[in-house]
């Protein structure tokens, strides 16, 4: 019984919300559930998704409206790559067939029985997932038509069919219009979730029928203790290289997930390499340098779209730093782990200068956003440069 709760060595405080360690009567011990203590008195508090980390409010919701079967049938789900998007979509269809989510005493999903198992290990025939092809660059009308006459076929299982569409801002526009119509008349018991890093290339008539949820990014205090207390690579890193232990927090951008993916010694390595890359750059710009050296440091960006969009977004943080330092000594920094790393960049160079590099390299980060060519889009952008 929940009035015979008692916590293991600590105190019951007056009024508070916490994850615990709990006792019965019959010695029976219960750890990590959630309760809310008031005037003595213990009540459960049922934990939603435990494998997504932070964003509290969106897991109480979501897992509220599971258990209440209020649940949207489409959810627009955005953020980078590794702010928890896939986690929370996998949360949600375990929730939703997990065989214990009627017990009020276990999390939800549980993680442990055999549905939860199966979707964990991507082994669930009534969870599809489609996502733009690798040697592709976007994802078209032919995959989405598919994918949506799926929908109509009875399930094999489950009570519903879930589908998750990952990578959608890839969708073109016709593809959209095509998920479109299955969104306004979704079958019965399918829910499809649509997950995507630019949420701004999703048609406003589909975001009008999704329900949107935007992933929570951790501050640096946050990612570090999360980090620390569950990666053994990530503790190795800071106690051999606090300086990339620092640089990995700063990259990230708030993203849990790819925080975990760069404190391994091979990301980190490459992460210090792309960060040396982008100095090298910047470099460039505030130095005047000739034509020649901008182009030889222009050289070292990737050719692979994806990869030169995620270059040029690091560029954009670090020249937004130098105007910021130019402008404030307390301002806060997206690049640079300190600001007189930052001032050791910036020179002499003008605000004015600063501005307009940042200008060019945002139109050149849009333009490949529009799939313009690479070599000609790297060649302007030394050109333009080189005569700000």
């Amino acid at each position: 019984m929940l009035s015979d709760f008692k916590t293991v060595g600590r105190k019951i405080p007056k009024t508070k919300k916490e994850i615990l360690t709990f006792r019965t009567n019959d010695d029976t011990i219960y750890i990590g559930l959630m309760f809310v203590f008031t005037e003595g008195r213990v009540r459960f508090v049922k934990r939603y998704f435990p494998k997504l980390l932070g964003n509290d409010k969106t897991k109480e919701r979501i897992g509220a409206a599971i258990e209440c079967g209020t649940l949207p049938h489409a959810f627009l789900i955005g953020g980078e790559s590794g702010s928890g998007k896939t986690t929370l979509a996998t949360e949600i269809a375990a929730a939703l067939n997990c065989e214990k989510k009627k017990e009020s005493s276990t999390p939800l999903p549980c993680g442990e029985c055999n549905c939860c198992k199966r979707i964990y290990s991507g082994n669930f025939p009534d969870l599809k997932v489609l996502s733009k092809p690798k040697d592709r660059a976007t994802l078209g009308v032919d995959s989405i038509k598919d994918f949506r006459e799926d929908m109509f076929l009875s399930s094999t299982e489950s009570d519903y069919k879930i589908y998750v569409i990952d990578d959608a801002e890839c969708m073109t526009t016709e593809a959209q219009n095509a998920l479109l119509k299955v969104l306004e008349e979704p079958p019965k018991s399918v829910i499809i979730m649509i997950l995507a890093r630019e949420c701004d290339k999703i048609l406003t008539t589909i975001k009008s029928r999704a329900q949107y949820i935007p992933m929570a990014r951790f501050n640096e205090r946050e990612l570090e203790k999360y980090l620390l207390s569950m990666s053994s690579e990530a503790r190795e890193l800071k106690a051999t290289d606090p300086e990339g232990f620092g640089a990995v927090l700063m990259s990230v951008d708030g993203r849990l997930g790819q925080a975990f993916r760069l404190s391994d010694k091979k990301y980190a390595a490459e992460c210090a390499e792309e960060r040396s890359d982008t100095i090298r750059i910047t470099k460039c710009i505030t130095g005047k340098r000739s034509y020649k050296e901008i182009n030889e440091a222009l050289s070292y960006l990737p050719t692979k779209r994806q990869e030169l969009l995620l270059s040029l977004e690091r560029l954009i943080s670090a020249l937004r730093d130098l105007v910021v330092i130019k402008s404030s000594a307390t301002a806060s920094l997206l690049f640079f782990t300190s600001a007189e790393e930052a001032k050791s960049v910036l020179g002499q160079a003008s605000l004015k200068r600063l501005m307009s590099a940042y200008d060019e390299v945002c139109k050149t980060h849009e333009l490949c956003s529009k799939n313009a060519n690479i070599t000609n889009l790297v060649a302007s952008l030394a050109a333009s440069i080189r005569f700000i």
